[in-house]
C-alpha cells in the first residue's frame, strides 16, 4: 500500500487549511497539496483535481478551484503534481518539452493514472476520507489526463472535465482522440462538461465530439462565449456546485 508522508504541519488562512504531502508511486514521488477546513471529521468526501497543461499543482487555476470547494461546500480537495511537471520535472506549457510528454498520450495517461491512483490509495488509507465520495474536477490537461483515469478508477463517484476534445492544437500534436474514443465511453458516472465557444486549443466539433462519446446517462454541457483560457467564474462556480452536491448526498 503506498505511504502518504505529509511534508509539514499545515498552514491555514482565512478558514481554509493547505498541507503538502508526498506518496512514493511507480515510477518517482508524487508531490501534491491538500486544502480542507481546519477541523475535517474522518470519512470526509474528497475532491482531487487535475491540474493544466504546463502548470503545477499551485497554478493559478488550481487554488481558486480547490480553495473554493473548501470554502463554498466543505469539501477536502487534493492536487498532484502530474508527469514532469512541478516538483516533478518542470515542463511549462505548450514547449518541445511539453509536447514530448505528449507524443504517446498512452503512456503519458496510462502514468498519471497509475499516479492517482497511488494517490488516492494513501490518502484513503489515511482513514481521512469516505471511499464512497470521492469526485474529481480537471479542466484541459486535467481532462486529458482525467477522461482515461475516471473511465478505469471505480472510487470516483462524480466529475467535472471540459476545454477538452478529440482535435485542435493538442490532440493533433498526440493520439490523444484514439484514448479518447476507447476510454470516453466507460464513463458513467454524473458529469458536467464545460466549453468554449472560441477556444484555440480544441476545436468546438471536437469538444462536442468528445461530450457525445462520454458515457455517462446523467451528463451536463455547459458552454460559455470566449477564448481556451476565458472561462468565468460562474462556470466554475457551477462545475465546484455540480461535483459538490453529489459528493455531499
Amino acid at each position: 500500500m503506498p505511504e502518504l508522508t505529509w511534508r509539514d504541519e499545515g498552514t491555514t488562512d482565512d478558514g481554509i487549511c493547505e498541507r503538502g504531502f508526498t506518496v512514493h508511486g511507480e515510477r518517482d514521488v508524487i508531490t501534491g497539496l491538500m486544502w480542507s477546513p481546519p477541523e475535517m471529521a474522518p470519512g470526509s468526501p474528497l475532491v482531487l483535481i487535475g491540474h493544466g497543461g504546463g502548470a503545477n499543482k499551485r497554478a493559478p487555476s488550481v487554488l481558486p478551484t480547490a480553495q473554493g470547494f473548501v470554502r463554498e461546500h466543505g469539501l477536502t480537495a487534493v492536487c498532484i503534481d502530474a508527469p514532469g511537471h512541478g516538483e516533478r520535472g518542470g515542463v511549462q506549457s505548450r514547449t518541445p518539452e511539453y509536447y514530448a510528454l505528449w507524443a504517446d498520450a498512452e503512456q503519458m495517461t496510462a502514468n498519471a493514472t497509475a499516479d492517482w491512483r497511488c494517490t488516492l490509495d494513501a490518502l484513503l488509507a489515511s482513514g481521512l476520507f469516505d471511499a464512497e465520495r470521492v469526485g474529481w474536477s480537471g479542466m484541459s490537461m486535467g481532462s486529458l489526463i482525467g477522461v482515461p483515469y475516471v473511465a478505469t478508477e471505480p472510487r470516483i463517484k462524480a466529475a467535472a472535465l471540459g476545454l477538452c476534445g478529440t482535435n485542435g492544437e493538442t490532440p493533433g500534436r498526440s493520439n490523444i482522440a484514439e484514448v479518447f474514443a476507447r476510454l470516453a465511453p466507460q464513463i458513467t458516472v454524473p458529469l458536467i462538461f464545460m466549453m468554449q465557444w472560441s477556444d484555440e486549443r480544441f476545436t468546438r466539433e471536437g469538444s462536442l465530439e468528445l461530450f457525445d462519446l462520454l458515457g455517462s446517462e446523467d451528463k451536463r454541457l455547459v458552454a460559455h462565449l470566449g477564448a481556451h483560457a476565458e472561462m468565468p467564474e460562474e462556470g466554475r462556480q457551477q462545475a465546484r456546485a455540480f461535483v459538490g452536491e453529489r459528493l455531499k448526498a
